[in-house]
């Protein structure tokens, strides 16, 4: 919290600072001075959280690529599988959201890989007291 509003009062009097200096050099050009500061100082307000605002979504934007990634690597996984021709035992990355296919290179046949789920009844252990 207090760091918080010492950088809140630090960004308000280099703010200040900046208006004051261009609305020291409106003075000789006799512009009115108070909506020249008044400008300037909430213009650099608005154009930091415009500015903020684009840095967020743009980090947005990057963290949702690499979950994206990270999504797709551990839909990835490998399997050791023989080939359906030489049943030599080929390691096989498969991503269950596309057809996976392999060519052996023991015998250079084209292999379809196929997932299938099975269901297993969960049991309770037999108790050995009872016996």
């Amino acid at each position: 919290m207090k760091e918080t509003l010492i950088r809140l009062l630090s960004s308000s009097l280099k703010s200040a600072s900046i208006s004051a200096v261009i609305t020291g050099i409106a003075y000789f050009t006799y512009i009115p001075l108070l909506p020249v500061f008044a400008i300037t100082f909430l213009g650099q307000f608005v154009l930091s959280y415009l500015y903020n605002s684009y840095l967020e979504l743009q980090a947005a934007k990057i963290i949702k690529e690499q979950r994206l990634k990270e999504l797709d690597i551990l839909a990835r996984v490998t399997f050791n599988i023989p080939c359906a021709a030489c049943k030599v035992v080929n390691e096989v990355v498969v991503n269950p959201q596309i057809d996976n296919q392999f060519t052996c290179p023991h015998c250079d046949a084209k292999n379809a890989v196929y997932l299938s789920a099975e269901a297993a009844l969960i049991t309770e252990p037999i108790k050995v007291d009872n016996i």
